[in-house]
């Protein structure tokens, strides 16, 4: 099967300690489960350290991590091996994670993607919540927030069109995701959008990527930005289910 992640060139291991990969999208509750990870004493969760747009170091991190700007990824593209030896050889804690998504860095998804050392825990989330949540977020400004919502956003309407394109896009990428780690024999973790708020669940996910502590307790450092159901959050809900079953797309979205 032909996939877009390439076997990579560069074959030794990414990081000299224990790693991990967070590989999902936007709005698959990434930003929660980076921030709940932190709150282990072994364990520096990152962002999106190879976001095309900017160096998502951890929000705990101040000041110039490994020497580096959020707002500067050009010195970082410049040597991405050497950008990652630094972050790595500059963390404070004994674990060290990040954060992958569709349009990092091709070069870096290869390499991370190969390396057996990297632990994967692989989120998902049903496809229509995660683009309702994200136009969402493009409409209010509101990315992410720690105040709980006091009323449901206004809902948005759906291009049938974008919402098919983004759905693809996303598809096709977890569909390459899970073909490397198969055909390299990688374990991995699959985490659902709606488990990453249980307990048992997130102590799972603190053994598996490699920490001595577990959780006593879920704390929200983040909320939940869109409550309401699908229906109350999108404008003509119905005309959208309708057109989603024309086009034989319905089952995809549930």
């Amino acid at each position: 099967m032909k996939i877009s992640i390439k076997t990579p060139q560069n074959k030794k291991p990414v990081f000299a300690r224990p790693a991990f990969l967070l590989v999902g999208m936007m709005r698959s509750g990434s930003n929660f489960l980076e921030r709940q990870l932190n709150l282990l004493p072994d364990v520096r969760c990152h962002g999106e350290l190879f976001n095309p747009a900017f160096i998502g170091f951890s929000h705990e991190t101040a000041g110039r991590p490994a020497g580096f700007t959020r707002d500067n990824p050009n010195a970082r593209n410049a040597d991405e091996d050497g950008f990652i030896d630094k972050v790595d050889q500059a963390c404070d804690r004994r674990v060290i994670g990040m954060r992958l998504f569709l349009d990092h860095s091709a070069q870096m998804t290869s390499r991370l993607m190969h390396d057996p050392n990297v632990i994967k825990v692989v989120l998902s989330r049903n496809l229509l919540e995660a683009y309702i949540s994200l136009e969402t977020a493009r409409e209010t400004g509101v990315w992410l927030t720690t105040e709980a919502a006091q009323a449901p956003a206004k809902p948005v309407k759906v291009d049938i069109n974008k919402l098919v394109t983004f759905a693809l896009r996303q598809s096709l990428y977890y569909n390459d995701v899970q073909t490397v780690l198969h055909q390299t024999g990688q374990r991995y973790l699959q985490i659902d959008y709606n488990e990453i708020k249980s307990l048992g669940k997130l102590n799972e996910i603190a053994r598996f990527v490699g920490s001595q502590h577990q959780f006593q307790s879920v704390s929200e450092p983040i909320q939940k930005q869109n409550p309401g159901s699908l229906e109350e959050r999108i404008l003509d809900f119905p005309k959208l289910l309708e057109e989603l079953k024309r086009r034989q797309l319905a089952r995809w979205f549930r």
